[in-house]
């Protein structure tokens, strides 16, 4: 009788992989993602951690070919003396026993994953695991007093400090907590000037980063586990309102998070920009890049830089959202005139049938510097409307053109049509960020 061929297995399939710290967060999420994978979890409870309990500790670890050490009490307090004491404590001493007991074992691990935070980095400047600067406040020094209790990991096991983002989950941790209060009051939440970086992370990247880093014999040392996208908090509470279909925002000011949290405002005042070269050039491919996809929301990202001279003259229409504007027309053309004072003279031509048909109107960047790729345009007094360029070549060939209620979307060209391939690639971007290309009506 001829046998069925065995379904190939996972390279982490049945392995002992020992969890300190795994009753929490996103210890419970990592235990759950690696046992739907066929291995085996060690759970290492707070009792096993205590000095009194090492022996035991180093018993409960025998055999683990993986060891990940989460163990740390939660930053989410008003930062007293007593607080800072126990961040500390719940830190540096467990991770000085775990790597003691790594040394005790007969047969060593091949791994130890120790994790660490992006709040290491220094709150100005942009960081990743090859350049990275240590910041100076509490935060910063904790991960780095730390990360040394990990670095004393003997050879040869392979070490690995996992700098977390800011872990983001629908279910419950950090982002639970922010819509709990933006429901509540029904107003989004900008902190400061809002222009702090956010580094954050999907709790389902996470526990994939980790199966990477199991499987990755090449990933090693510092591995920043946080989005390829760099968000700002502002941009943060956006999406947030959005995805709740809230319009209004409030600027809360960096003293009043002082006054609340004390030291600790600086957590959530200040931001690092990290980011995650080693996970990138290992070819790690993210489920959720963006606070968008994560949000189910589409993606209103502009282009970043825009030069408004180049941007000016004449565009085809390719295809658009069906709108009460354009309804019926066809050869549709929009002319950009850039006017004295940065002013912007638009106008719209088309075919209604075989009669032509025109409307001018006026745009503006309302913020040239931050945010170039946002246009404001009226057809109609001074009721302005939101437009983003979200696509734009280098040589000024084709955009994309959406506007903040979805309502509108249009593919723009300098020539009548686009190649084939061409026209397939920026419907694809067009569906990455979230939209429905269905009902784009595309021109003759």
């Amino acid at each position: 009788m001829t046998q069925k061929p065995r379904p190939h297995a996972s390279p982490t399939s049945q392995m002992k992989i020992a969890i300190a710290g795994a009753s929490g967060y996103i210890g419970g999420h990592l235990t759950r993602f690696l046992q739907e994978k066929g291995n085996e979890v060690i759970p290492i409870g707070r009792d096993l951690l205590q000095e009194q309990n090492f022996d035991a500790l180093c018993r409960r670890m025998e055999g683990a070919r993986v060891v990940i050490n989460l163990a740390g009490a939660s930053i989410n307090k008003r930062w007293t003396k007593a607080c800072k004491r126990e961040l500390y404590d719940s830190r540096i001493p467990v991770t000085r026993r775990v790597v003691e007991a790594i040394r005790r074992m007969p047969v060593p691990p091949q791994l130890f994953i120790s994790a660490s935070a992006a709040g290491y980095y220094a709150d100005n400047g942009e960081h990743d695991e090859y350049n990275g600067r240590q910041g100076e406040s509490f935060l910063s020094r904790l991960c780095a007093d730390w990360e040394k209790e990990a670095r004393r990991c003997p050879p040869p096991v392979r070490l690995v400090i996992a700098r977390f983002g800011i872990v983001l989950s629908r279910d419950g941790g950090a982002l639970q907590q922010m819509l709990r209060l933006q429901r509540l009051f029904r107003t989004g939440t900008v902190i400061g000037n809002g222009r702090q970086y956010f580094p954050w992370i999907s709790i389902h990247d996470l526990c994939r980063s980790f199966e990477s880093m199991i499987e990755n014999k090449e990933l090693k040392e510092v591995v920043n586990l946080v989005a390829p996208e760099r968000i700002t908090q502002r941009h943060l509470a956006d999406v947030l309102a959005r995805a709740d279909g809230i319009r209004w925002r409030v600027r809360l000011g960096k003293s009043l998070f002082r006054l609340l949290l004390g030291e600790r405002s600086s957590f959530l005042t200040q931001g690092q920009q990290v980011l995650p070269a080693k996970l990138t050039e290992s070819g790690f491919t993210y489920l959720y890049p963006t606070i968008e996809k994560l949000m189910g929301v589409t993606d209103h990202r502009t282009v970043r830089q825009l030069n408004i001279n180049r941007y000016m003259g004449l565009w085809h229409e390719i295809a658009r959202y069906e709108n009460r504007f354009e309804k019926g027309m066809t050869s549709v053309t929009a002319t950009y005139t850039l006017l004295p004072g940065n002013k912007i003279r638009v106008e719209n031509k088309g075919l209604k049938g075989t009669r032509p048909r025109k409307a001018a109107g006026r745009a503006k960047q309302p913020d040239p510097e931050n945010n170039p790729g946002k246009l404001k345009v009226a057809f109609f007094l001074w009721f302005y409307a939101d437009y983003y360029i979200l696509e734009l070549d280098e040589a000024y060939r084709y955009a994309i053109v959406g506007s903040s209620s979805d309502k509108y979307l249009w593919i723009l060209s300098r020539e009548k049509n686009l190649p084939p391939p061409l026209l397939d690639e920026l419907l694809q971007r067009i569906k990455d960020r979230g939209y429905d290309t269905a009902p784009l009506l595309f021109a003759k």
